[in-house]
């Protein structure tokens, strides 16, 4: 992009368990919880740029990040061409008066002990506003008028000044939030779940209120939603994120209308539709729960949840199949196998009539594995039940997918790409699958 006004490089934010005073004189190691991983992604001038992923995927924490409500890990983040992380306090305070946030909870972010009016004007008085008086009022005068101007912007009432936010509703409380951001017609505004908290009705209001605020002072956003339906409504592009990582960037037309990666069209697949004829649509819901950010998968971070995860070469397995196989795989390796009430309940001795009945019970469809398939899992979980975990591993050694060994990556300088195997990828992770002792299944890109 040549007119980027926010660029971010690499930026990670991690928060650190096991890191207090008392666990530095135990020695005992840090644990980091990787909220955000090696971000990447720019947005221009006018624009609004939306960051969508399921709760707790990073969204917010990166949000903060790259207005420097939180300190990153590593990175940088590029605002009008000047890294924020090496600006000084006089130039962090008047990136500060350009950068503004609308938080999620309308609720909290608004002080019960201050009027809306001394709210809104707080910015001003921080950062002294207006900086040259030559007006024939006083500062005060200019500020309150200016509180008042913004109000009035946003749907409320001037004349609404003294009063609490007890005594106005969600949507209005939200409205106040937006007034405040405002405050110094900034350049560029993060919105962190701005209609989450609203009722759908007041969601639209709130987000016709931002469409217009854009066009009549010009305003770059970054959207955080997990909403599909805002995302739609009002971004231009969409960056996709998954376990503090973005897995796609496209516009927002291409993003749905052609998704590329297997996440991003489970979100859309998730989405209701309101039309009779797809009322009887088959959803397939993702398998597995997201992995924890303190551990997160090597590879590709949404392979233990994917419904495309690519086979290993010469498997002659079906994906269906393979995706069981591998829950299965992942359960042994985590020990996430309570043999011993199964075994109790059975009453059974034959240990591989009991691994049948295990894997009939794991199994989350109706499919069965065909030979050999099903005497390696059979021997795997036979093992297990011997409680010889490293060599029911071992068994199913053969089932690794290149997903687990390398890591897909976003090409760079293109208006549609995606972090996955299933797609082209760069030259360097090309290479890196070259060099992996996994073959991929025909078919990889």
């Amino acid at each position: 992009m040549t007119n980027s006004l926010v660029e971010v490089r690499n930026l990670q934010k991690y928060f650190y368990e096991q890191d207090s005073l008392v666990d530095r004189l135990l020695r005992t190691d840090p644990v980091a919880v990787k909220a955000v991983d090696g971000l990447e992604f720019e947005i221009e001038q006018g624009e609004t740029l939306g960051l969508v992923g399921e709760s707790g995927c990073g969204k917010s924490t990166t949000g903060e990040t790259v207005l420097r409500l939180q300190e990153a890990t590593e990175g940088e983040v590029y605002f009008d061409g000047s890294n924020i992380y090496d600006m000084n306090r006089t130039e962090l305070k008047e990136f500060r008066r350009r950068a503004a946030i609308v938080f999620q909870d309308p609720f909290s972010s608004l002080d019960p002990r201050m009027t809306i009016g001394e709210t809104v004007k707080q910015p001003l008085d921080v950062h002294d506003w207006p900086q040259d008086n030559n007006h024939d009022t006083s500062k005060d005068e200019q500020k309150t008028e200016r509180v008042k101007d913004l109000l009035n912007r946003v749907g409320l009432s001037g004349d609404q000044f003294d009063r609490y936010p007890h005594e106005f509703s969600g949507g209005q409380r939200q409205r106040i939030g937006i007034a405040r951001a405002l405050a110094l017609d900034p350049d560029f505004v993060v919105l962190d779940e701005p209609t989450s908290a609203l009722d759908v009705s007041v969601q639209a209001q709130i987000l016709n209120l931002l469409d217009d605020l854009q066009s009549e002072f010009g305003l770059t956003y970054l959207l955080i939603s997990h909403d599909l339906s805002v995302i739609r409504h009002i971004c231009d592009r969409v960056a996709v994120m998954y376990l503090g990582e973005i897995v796609e960037v496209a516009s927002s037309q291409d993003i749905f209308s052609d998704p590329q990666h297997p996440y991003t069209k489970a979100l859309l697949e998730s989405v209701p539709r309101v039309t009779i004829t797809e009322r009887e649509r088959d959803i397939k819901t993702l398998s597995g729960d997201v992995p924890s950010p303190r551990n997160p998968p090597s590879g590709c971070r949404f392979r233990t949840r994917c419904p495309s995860v690519i086979p290993p070469a010469n498997s002659n397995i079906e994906q269906e199949a393979y995706r069981e196989l591998l829950s299965i795989r992942n359960r042994i390796r985590s020990r996430d196998i309570d043999l011993s009430d199964t075994q109790e309940f059975l009453e059974m001795d034959e240990t591989e009539d009991l691994a049948d009945r295990v894997i009939e019970t794991m199994v989350t469809t109706e499919l069965t594995f065909s030979e050999p398939h099903r005497s390696r899992v059979r021997e795997a979980i036979a093992a297990a039940l011997e409680d010889d975990w490293e060599e029911a591993e071992s068994l199913l050694s053969e089932y690794e997918s290149i997903c687990e060994h390398v890591s897909p990556a976003l090409q760079e300088g293109r208006d549609h790409c995606a972090a996955c195997h299933l797609v082209e990828q760069p030259p360097a992770v090309v290479d890196a699958v070259a060099d992996s002792p996994v073959s991929p299944q025909d078919g990889y890109e």
